[in-house]
């Protein structure tokens, strides 16, 4: 599979820094690569970002560059909407034990929509791995 053909879902680690926030090194030293795939983001991921953002920010200019950077990730991105079989997984999730929806949510879309999800999160990929569920997790260092 070509690298265009392989479609990626952005956790939300990897839309901060489209919002203006730099985030670790292993995020922002895979941005540039992302140019390679077809790359898609939800939503709810905005959500988590900018409670993220909202607890370290206070000043209008700030509001400023996180609102282009929306428009930027809506202009640059492909959508991927939850549907019915992503809410399913993403609560089948929660039930076995997960307790990040979000990170569930995401998961369910990816799997449903066959899009790799990725991720830097450790704690997910092992919660994944050990309930035998399909691992539709990627890497930064699997995308080099």
């Amino acid at each position: 599979m070509s690298k265009k053909n392989l479609k990626i879902l952005l956790d939300t680690s990897f839309l901060l820094p489209f919002l203006g926030f730099k985030t670790d090194d292993i995020v922002m030293n895979t941005l540039p690569i992302l140019r390679e795939y077809e790359i898609y983001y939800n939503d709810i991921s905005i959500l988590e970002a900018l409670w993220k953002i909202a607890k370290t920010v206070g000043k209008e200019e700030v509001f400023t560059v996180v609102s282009r950077g929306v428009d930027s990730l809506k202009r640059t991105f492909k959508h991927a909407d939850i549907d019915e079989r992503a809410v399913a997984i993403a609560l089948k999730m929660y039930v076995l034990g997960h307790r990040d929806m979000i990170d569930n949510i995401l998961y369910g879309i990816s799997v449903s929509r066959e899009i790799n999800l990725l991720t830097i999160d450790e704690s997910l990929k092992m919660f994944i791995e050990g309930r035998g569920l399909r691992n539709t997790l990627i890497q930064p260092r699997e995308l080099t």
